[in-house]
């Protein structure tokens, strides 16, 4: 079985200010079903008042893979 892994960069934390960012490499599955994640592109962040540029991705499985998700699959603000 090959293990599928990628480094995206998402929000360090929810209310990241425009310039919080991270570069985690994750499990390239969908923490629900255990399917493939989805193709990443680049897309925007708003945290209500600022934005960010960050990846994203839609699960063809149709789970949502909120960025809290990543960040605790990745260990970060455990």
């Amino acid at each position: 079985m090959t293990v599928t892994t990628k480094t995206v960069r998402i929000p360090s934390c929810e209310q990241h200010e425009g310039f919080h960012s991270v570069e985690v490499t994750v499990l390239w599955e969908c923490p629900t079903c255990g399917g493939p994640r989805g193709e990443v592109f680049d897309t925007l962040s708003y945290d209500g008042s600022r934005r960010l540029s960050v990846h994203g991705w839609r699960n063809p499985c149709g789970h949502i893979d909120g960025y809290a998700t990543v960040r605790r699959e990745a260990g970060i603000g455990q």
